[in-house]
């Protein structure tokens, strides 16, 4: 499967400051352990998935069937963090 990952302004910047990898975001979108609906705006998705004992949680929009729009990255410490 072929996506393209567009970063929004505000995705770059946290995503830099989080020291979050471009790559992980994009191995999160490809192979996700879960997708969530937003709860607000129902043209959002939230891909969580496992790296290195935490969960990496992208909120994107499907702007075509190849192009994704990163709004936010972020390691979700709500969730319960694995056991290694």
């Amino acid at each position: 499967m072929r996506v393209t990952i567009k970063l929004t302004k505000h995705a770059k910047t946290k995503m830099i400051q989080r020291h979050i990898a471009l790559d992980d975001v994009r191995e999160i979108v490809l192979k996700p352990d879960l997708v969530e609906q937003d709860k607000f705006d129902k043209s959002l998705k939230h891909f969580i998935g496992s790296k290195s004992g935490k969960f990496l949680r992208v909120i994107g929009r499907q702007e075509s069937a190849e192009d994704l729009l990163v709004i936010s990255a972020f390691f979700d410490r709500r969730l319960k963090r694995e056991k290694t």
